[in-house]
């Protein structure tokens, strides 16, 4: 992957995070499958997650939508190439957003434990004393 990319895409996403802190509203992170576990298949896991911050949005939660910038991540971490799982995108752009400070709240999505990224991002979340709750299975079933 683009060490230096990752980085400037943590710039931006920060960027993004410090204007929606100005709104005053607590920002939450939806956390679960995407490249690994879940439904199985990127595709299908990248659907439920925008649904799911479609419905948190809708029910008036200020959201952060990282689907923009993990689109970017996955075509430049090549899958296919590798089958190791890229660490990189978690400890350089993931790690940069939960440690911002911006994030009050994580909403886990159903087979979370299944996935690389989201335990990482569950074990993070915990030692930074970030809000951790599970997405509500019901909203998805709307």
């Amino acid at each position: 992957m683009h060490e230096h990319w990752t980085e400037e895409a943590a710039d931006v996403a920060l960027l993004i995070l410090s204007r929606m802190k100005e709104l005053g509203k607590p920002i939450i992170q939806i956390c679960g499958p995407m490249s690994t576990g879940g439904l199985g298949d990127l595709s299908q896991n990248m659907k439920r997650f925008q649904k799911a911050i479609d419905i948190a949005t809708e029910r008036g939660l200020t959201v952060f939508n990282q689907i923009p910038f993990q689109e970017a991540i996955v075509r430049l971490s090549r899958p296919g190439e590798s089958d190791e799982y890229c660490m990189e995108t978690l400890e350089i752009f993931y790690r940069r957003i939960f440690e911002s400070g911006h994030i009050s709240k994580t909403l886990f999505l159903s087979g979370w434990d299944g996935s690389t990224g989201a335990t990482w991002e569950r074990n993070l979340v915990c030692k930074l004393r970030i809000e951790v709750e599970e997405y509500p299975t019901e909203w998805l079933q709307i």
